[in-house]
């Protein structure tokens, strides 16, 4: 009989590698997420910050993963099993499981204790933290169980790093909604876009699947259907296609707009929950761009509520900032688009330049000229009811 190898088949806990290595990977992902500051206070932002660890956690999932599945590897059919392939499997695995769940819970406490306030996210971002966690484990062990050692643990470290970050630079732009590491959500007035949870679910289902039919075939007895993990492949390859085409209809934005029912409006002022604070400034900041505006004989806006969103009967000209002085420049620059229509329209350069031109002159008679990131030019004429006029005549409305 062949010698056993002299690696434990059993260990404490705290001699997994993912116990190890537990630590270094939540300092990592501190690291990540002060580099990378979601919107304070808001939960979906939080939320998508610590999914976007993930890039950090999934390698060393993988790797602890691929090191515990080698001692199965070294040890099966040298010893009597009577537990089912997959309980064996759960059982070696499940340190490493515990290990990224709490990884990222301790993440979710670090956001959590760097914002003022920070309600439930939702459900799907957290599914797909656990989906992920999940995922990356088995697959990690998967490749242990089917290439060498050395190449099984750098597949196991590289594979999620690579197919985690390198979609962000890719096209088409709706390939990065699909490793369920969300890139650039949220703002305050966005959520997760469903699509972005179908396609990822079916992607990281699709990978889990296969992972788990490649465990059984090394693992499982020869004589146990073989045909069965070769069809339940395939078709959770065909479900993750199908799937992914949830999402090819998005661009670069993983978000939908957040529904209008969420702000907290009072008096002409509405906000996100989240952006309460910014009450006061954009309050007084409003007040006195409407004074400023009649001062340079402009008509009067029909609509008087602010928001952060467009909307009927709302103007989106609010600020998440406390400054009353950045609140006004923000709304110099902004409100003769917005009453003009002209939100979205880039195309015209001539027109650009005199609603550019408005709003310089809007943002001098409020004195905040120097916080534009354009301002008037010294010697340029003062901000006169004529001039402020004669622009606004000729920017006219913009299509659509």
């Amino acid at each position: 009989m062949r010698a056993l190898p002299r690696r434990r088949g059993d260990r404490s806990l705290l001699r997994t590698p993912a116990a190890l290595l537990a630590v270094p990977c939540i300092v990592l992902g501190h690291l990540f997420l002060s580099a990378n500051p979601p919107v304070a206070a808001y939960a979906p932002a939080g939320a998508a910050a610590v999914a976007g660890t993930m890039s950090i956690i999934a390698p060393l999932l993988a790797a602890c993963a691929a090191w515990e599945a080698l001692t199965l590897r070294a040890l099966w059919g040298l010893l009597t099993v009577d537990r089912p392939w997959w309980r064996v499997l759960l059982g070696r695995l499940a340190p490493v499981l515990v290990a990224g769940l709490l990884v990222q819970a301790v993440l979710y406490a670090d956001v959590l204790l760097t914002s003022s306030r920070l309600g439930w996210p939702g459900w799907q971002l957290p599914l797909l933290s656990v989906l992920g966690t999940v995922t990356w484990t088995i697959f990690g062990a998967a490749v242990a169980l089917v290439l060498g050692r050395v190449l099984a643990l750098t597949v196991a470290l590289l594979a999620p790093y690579l197919l985690l970050t390198l979609p962000a630079g890719w096209e088409p732009l709706w390939l990065r909604h699909l490793n369920g590491s969300p890139f650039d959500c949220c703002s305050t007035s966005e959520l997760l876009d469903p699509r972005v949870t179908i396609g990822s679910v079916g992607v990281l289902g699709a990978i889990l699947v296969v992972s788990l039919c490649l465990v059984r075939v090394r693992l499982a007895p020869s004589q146990d259907r073989p045909w069965v993990p070769l069809v339940t492949a395939v078709a959770a390859v065909v479900a993750g296609v199908a799937a992914a085409g949830a999402v090819t209809g998005l661009g670069a934005s993983p978000a939908r707009p957040r529904p209008i029912a969420d702000l907290v409006c009072r008096g002409t002022v509405c906000l996100w929950p989240e952006d309460s604070v910014a009450r006061d400034a954009n309050t007084a900041a409003w007040d006195a761009v409407r004074a400023s505006w009649a001062r340079l004989g402009l008509p009067a806006p029909t609509v008087d509520r602010v928001g952060p969103i467009q909307a009927d009967g709302m103007l989106p000209l609010t600020t998440a900032s406390r400054d009353v002085q950045a609140a006004k420049a923000t709304m110099a620059q902004l409100l003769p688009r917005a009453l003009s229509g002209c939100l979205t329209e880039f195309d015209d350069a001539a027109q650009g330049e005199r609603l550019d031109s408005l709003s310089m002159l809007l943002a001098r008679d409020l004195g905040v000229e120097d916080q534009l990131a354009a301002p008037l030019p010294t010697g340029s004429p003062a901000s006169t009811p004529a001039l402020a006029q004669r622009l606004w005549q000729e920017i006219g409305r913009c299509p659509g």
